[in-house]
């Protein structure tokens, strides 16, 4: 495919993962209004956003990175987004607490055949000298979703309604599915034929990430770095508008401009940073990760504890801007030492992991805890909880940093 081509498609495959993030994310705008029409604890919407949602996503991706290895993935990624948008639009008539689990596990299922897939795809349009910031581009999808769904969430959610929010937000899916099937062309494939024993393929892929130290803390660091992140997000604005009075529109557009775009900023940034400082030391290409979680963490920390709105959120968002630069970077780590037919299968592996212990593990924990240990400390209580997991950032930097060392220095010029 010509550079062209691959620039087109790895948009659409973008605004594709931008959708995938604002149905995901829009239930983050819109726990309170939920929790209030059905008398929801935090814990049950800790396990609504988190635990419920991971298991089913985690389950799920193994068997479609299986298809992914073998078949057509554009056509996985178009049927796969068709399904959680008409689940994300069902989920606005939902009627009880039951109803709403069963749509968000389905929004789960169809989000499943979404990443995998989609990188496996990247890694076949793009050289590994390029592969990071094309990733980390991708990546910058997520941001934008996020912005999207505070948007919506917020605006939406205040003059419409939750239900009506959740409608508007599943319908970009069914459009994007469409324009993915009939306008990007499947990539050839790095490696044509597939081994024997495909059977084996998970097995085999778990083996060569456990006997490969840098993939093994790549995975660690990845998944407690998703704890951090991904509870934080679930609960941030839920936090705002508790802690700091603003409403749920004016929480939505701020976190909207101040969070998603600069964080859709700092997360492309951080992949070209990557590639750039990698072409002469490759150890950068995890380096930036590291800096990035140790630079925000203060900052983090501020915004919790500030009892003051502006410079809270001012905290907010200078840590919201590096909050994601972790993922291009970790994937374009893993595709490089990996062989090419792994590459669905091994996302899914580290997609498996992150979402389990990361998207998992996060908003639940935050949520019990803020109705347990921190019951006594009123509208704080959930910062307090939101608090307790932001120890484990550098807890992930230390794991990416054993992951960075095993990368070798750049090969020495060759002499004229």
């Amino acid at each position: 495919m010509s550079g062209k081509s691959n620039t087109y498609a790895l948009g659409v495959l973008t605004a594709m993962f931008a959708v995938n993030q604002l149905d995901r994310n829009i239930l983050a705008v819109t726990l309170d209004q939920i929790g209030a029409e059905f008398a929801l604890t935090d814990t049950q919407l800790g396990l609504l956003s988190g635990a419920l949602f991971a298991i089913v996503y985690a389950l799920f991706g193994f068997p479609v990175a299986g298809l992914a290895a073998r078949g057509n993935r554009r056509n996985i990624i178009s049927a796969a987004t068709a399904v959680w948008s008409v689940l994300t639009i069902a989920m606005g008539f939902a009627q009880n607490f039951a109803q709403l689990v069963l749509a968000r596990l389905g929004v789960g299922i169809g989000e499943a055949g979404a990443v995998a897939p989609a990188h496996s795809m990247i890694s076949d349009f793009y050289p590994p000298e390029r592969r990071t910031s094309a990733m980390a581009t991708f990546a910058a999808g997520a941001n934008i979703g996020v912005l999207l769904a505070f948007l919506v969430g917020g605006i939406a959610g205040q003059v419409l309604g939750w239900r009506w929010a959740f409608v508007i937000a599943g319908v970009p899916g069914l459009i994007l599915a469409l324009l993915l099937r009939f306008t990007v062309a499947e990539p050839h494939r790095a490696s044509a034929a597939m081994p024997a024993r495909p059977g084996s393929l998970f097995l085999r892929t778990c083996r060569t990430i456990r006997n490969d130290t840098g993939l093994f803390h790549a995975l660690c660091g990845l998944a407690v770095t998703g704890i951090v992140t991904f509870g934080a997000l679930a609960w941030t604005a839920t936090f705002i508008i508790r802690a700091h009075g603003l409403s749920q529109a004016q929480t939505g557009i701020f976190l909207a401009l101040g969070v998603g775009i600069l964080g859709g900023v700092g997360t492309w940034a951080g992949g070209a940073i990557a590639d750039r400082l990698g072409g002469q030391n490759p150890r950068w290409r995890l380096g930036v990760v590291i800096a990035a979680i140790l630079i925000a963490k203060p900052f983090a920390i501020g915004f919790l504890l500030f009892p003051s709105a502006v410079p809270a959120l001012a905290c907010l968002v200078i840590s919201g801007s590096m909050a994601t630069v972790f993922w291009g970077p970790t994937y374009a780590f893993l595709h490089s030492r990996v062989e090419p037919h792994m590459r669905p299968m091994a996302t899914a592996i580290y997609l498996c992991v992150f979402n389990i212990v990361g998207v998992g593990v996060g908003p639940t924990v935050i949520g019990l805890a803020s109705d347990t240990l921190f019951a006594g400390h009123g509208v704080r209580s959930l910062g307090h909880a939101i608090l307790l997991v932001q120890v484990g950032g550098v807890w992930g930097a230390w794991h990416y940093w054993r992951a960075m060392r095993t990368i070798g220095p750049a090969p020495a010029p060759k002499p004229h």
